[in-house]
C-alpha cells in the first residue's frame, strides 16, 4: 500500500543545499495529503522552530517510493 507524506524541502543559509524532512503522519492519498497541507499551516511554524535560521521553504505531497529515493540522494551525497 502506497502511502504519502507532505514534505518539507529547506533552504539552509551560506550553503547550496536543501534539508528534507518529512511529517510522520501518513495519508491513504495525495488527496488527503494536500487538504491536510491546505488546512494545517503550523507545519510552517513547525519548521521555523526546527530551522530558524532557513532562507526558505516548500511543501510537497510525495509517496513512499519518492520519499525513499529523497533518503538515499541526501545520504549519498
Amino acid at each position: 500500500m502506497i502511502e504519502w507524506f507532505v514534505v518539507a524541502f529547506i533552504s539552509m543559509p551560506n550553503t547550496n543545499s536543501l534539508e528534507i524532512k518529512h511529517l510522520q503522519k501518513s495519508f491513504s492519498s495525495k488527496v488527503q495529503c494536500v487538504k491536510y497541507m491546505k488546512d494545517t499551516p503550523g507545519i510552517i511554524n513547525d519548521i521555523m522552530k526546527m530551522n530558524p535560521t532557513n532562507t526558505g521553504m516548500y511543501f510537497q505531497c510525495l509517496d513512499t517510493n519518492e520519499v525513499a529515493r529523497y533518503k538515499i540522494k541526501q545520504q549519498a551525497i
